[in-house]
């Protein structure tokens, strides 16, 4: 993994989910993320951490981390292609 992405998952590790929160856990990780990709910190194109990675980063299972990546695979934040991994998608120029 390259060290900015590494630099990356260890910041956004420090961005604590709320357990006690009526939010679910997916949810605030998918803002979480499409924070980190709108402030630039993944640039279109760039591979974002792993489904692993990510959920050792916020102690969550990879089925939240599933549920969050696929929220922003609908909303076209991301791409994913089976056994190669998640992308920054390109911005649309609507």
């Amino acid at each position: 993994m390259a060290e900015a992405t590494r630099a990356a998952v260890e910041r956004l590790g420090e961005n604590v989910l709320d357990r006690t929160s009526f939010v679910p856990l997916y949810y605030q990780l998918q803002e979480l993320l499409k924070e980190q990709i709108e402030s630039g910190v993944w640039r279109p194109g760039e591979a974002i951490p792993s489904e692993p990675e990510l959920a050792r980063s916020f102690g969550v299972s990879r089925v939240v981390v599933r549920q969050a990546l696929a929220i922003l695979s609908d909303d076209h934040q991301i791409v994913r292609v089976q056994g190669r991994g998640t992308f920054v998608a390109e911005p649309k120029l609507d």
